[in-house]
């Protein structure tokens, strides 16, 4: 069956979630950059691939996590770009759903959340991914859900940054994540906006980059953990194998 969703995919309950890649290392933006936070050790895993020329178009590679407060298991990390540089291409959806159609029974994927593919910073217009997409699907026999990106929708891992992140005293956080106390501000004052909703979402800001965004996100994660009797949040500190 295929499922039409609306909103951020990392809420969903299947087993398999797809991340879209490219085949040079880079986890810079949108859901990439989302899945390079949530999971460090996959996103060192996946440079070290890239770095033996391993991940290609057409090729597949199969994650399986043991973050135990994720809803999914598998992450799908479906290569969509060469080179983050450059748009994606229709040729390289094909050659992918052609790997998924012939092994996601043999990979034992059950369930499977895919975002539009090669959509948004890919280039290839969303109607034409989705009709792309469900041509495959349509072979399928398990459920299938195609998430359309809600930039409004609410995000468990930003909401937990968020709440710990503006607890903390500016001089504390600038002492111990040695980001600039102006750009620890800029930071404060961006997640206090209503249209930013997701940690990938802080990249739109100017002046506020992926390794700031990562630098406090580890800062946040350890200060969690070496003060967890201070907070009733959720855990949302990255697994370790």
């Amino acid at each position: 069956m295929i499922i039409e969703k609306t909103g951020n995919i990392f809420t969903t309950q299947s087993q398999t979630i797809v991340n879209t890649i490219n085949c040079v290392g880079v986890m810079g933006a949108g859901i990439a950059y989302e899945f390079r936070l949530r999971e460090p050790k996959m996103f060192q895993a996946y440079q070290q691939l890239c770095n033996k020329k391993q991940m290609e178009i057409g090729k597949l590679w199969l994650y399986n996590t043991n973050q135990e407060n994720a809803n999914y298991s598998k992450i799908l990390n479906f290569p969509t770009k060469h080179d983050w540089k450059f748009p994606s291409k229709e040729e390289y959806l094909h050659k992918g759903l052609e790997k998924f159609l012939t092994t996601y029974k043999q990979k034992g994927i059950t369930s499977i959340a895919f975002p539009l593919l090669g959509a948004d910073k890919g280039g290839i217009h969303a109607k034409k991914s989705q009709s792309i997409m469900e041509s495959y699907f349509k072979e399928c026999d398990i459920d299938i859900e195609i998430w359309h990106f809600d930039p409004q929708a609410q995000d468990d891992l930003y909401e937990n940054f968020k709440a710990i992140f503006l607890e903390i005293d500016t001089q504390t956080i600038k002492t111990q994540s040695g980001i600039r106390i102006d750009k620890v501000n800029l930071v404060k004052d961006s997640i206090k906006k209503d249209d930013i909703n997701s940690l990938s979402g802080l990249l739109r800001v100017k002046g506020v980059g992926d390794t700031t965004i990562e630098k406090l996100f580890d800062f946040v994660s350890n200060f969690k953990k070496n003060n967890f009797n201070l907070f009733n949040y959720e855990d949302t500190i990255p697994y370790s194998l």
